[in-house]
């Protein structure tokens, strides 16, 4: 099982999974069977990363839908399609908010961060 299906099956096991810091928030944890949580444990650098990941592109996904005015029902439909591909949306929602002017990029001591600008 890969770091996604991972993620996926805690959910559908009926709990939610929050990154706190280094550390992973599972509740209710009762509801997780010990091989998941062994694997859990074995992949919690993956599953920090993952979840970093789709709460960045939850954020570019909401910038441009709140920048093109998108409808709820619309905004959701393409979070959830975004979220299935995380790797080529990552790429495309960046490239749609940055030519947006919704981001701009600073550089310090040769690393890139990009920012959120309001409108």
């Amino acid at each position: 099982m890969d770091t996604l299906e991972l993620i996926n099956q805690i959910r559908n096991d009926g709990c939610s999974i929050v990154v706190n810091g280094s550390y992973l928030d599972i509740s209710p944890a009762k509801n997780l069977k010990p091989e998941l949580v062994n694997q859990i444990r074995h992949d919690k650098v993956e599953i920090l990363c993952a979840l970093h990941r789709e709460e960045e592109l939850t954020r570019l996904v909401n910038l441009v839908s709140n920048y093109y005015g998108f409808a709820k029902e619309r905004h959701a439909e393409v979070l959830l399609v975004a979220l299935s591909d995380q790797a080529n949306a990552i790429t495309s929602f960046t490239a749609l908010a940055h030519r947006a002017g919704l981001l701009y990029c600073s550089t310090k001591e040769k690393t890139k961060t990009f920012h959120g600008k309001n409108k």
